[in-house]
């Protein structure tokens, strides 16, 4: 049996929004990361405990199924269940309802706990994972793979800034997505959303570092692959099926 269920009300509020009315993927992350963060902190294992153990929880993967990006002034239902985990993964669900119960977002996430001084993945603490309830299984469920680019359609750079770094002391991984969202064409953006993300980060971005973002978009199939480096580092990688609005 699968782990605790946590739920809150929110309000998408217009600083959520694009110029499209909707909320942004990125804004979705961090409302969807802050209802897990509460949930933490109501079973006693928030952040500050987490601290204290010298680790940090990481996002490596997210896969993003949306019906409909959810709109500025919409009150919506955010909820988030730990599902299961071994030695050193935890699967992290998350969705997005209306309030008559409609799933309009649902989202896999995987989560590792780093080592803040090593920055290296650790083994899972039994008094940190425990009170989430989730299931133990050997074998933890391996998310899609991604799509590699053959061309490239379009690319920009971007600096890294002080406030695009978190508490992990690396770039937020909901971050990210603005950098990837923002290499797609006006007309894209304005007429079509992400049906479906599925987003990897491979290695940390740190201060300082200057970020190159490349996408390959097909028109005909409404599919793009994003890839975001540094140097001849790929940090992070992701694949996105498009709808229109």
């Amino acid at each position: 049996m699968a782990g605790k269920i946590h739920e809150e009300e929110h309000l998408v509020t217009y600083y959520e929004g694009d110029q499209t009315g909707t909320m942004t993927v990125s804004m979705m992350v961090n409302v969807m990361l802050l209802v897990s963060d509460n949930q933490s902190q109501a079973l006693g294992v928030g952040p500050e405990v987490v601290d204290q153990t010298g680790l940090g929880w990481v996002i490596t993967q997210y896969v993003m199924q949306l019906r409909r990006l959810p709109n500025v002034g919409e009150r919506i239902v955010v909820g988030t269940q730990a599902v299961n985990h071994n030695d050193y993964f935890c699967q992290r669900d998350f969705w997005i309802k209306t309030l008559d119960g409609e799933k309009i977002v649902e989202t896999t996430a995987m989560f590792v706990l780093m080592d803040r001084t090593t920055r290296r993945m650790r083994k899972l603490l039994p008094e940190i994972i425990d009170p989430y309830e989730s299931d133990y299984i050997k074998r933890i469920v391996r998310l899609p793979k991604l799509q590699e680019i053959t061309g490239e359609t379009n690319q920009q750079d971007y600096a890294v800034r002080y406030f695009d770094i978190d508490m992990n002391h690396h770039v937020n991984n909901a971050r990210y997505f603005e950098w990837i969202f923002n290499t797609v064409d006006d007309d894209i953006l304005d007429n079509y959303f992400p049906k479906m993300v599925n987003i990897r980060y491979h290695v940390e971005i740190q201060p300082h570092q200057m970020v190159h973002s490349v996408v390959e978009f097909d028109r005909n199939s409404l599919r793009s692959s994003h890839q975001i480096s540094v140097g001849d580092t790929l940090c992070c990688e992701a694949n996105v099926e498009w709808a229109r609005r």
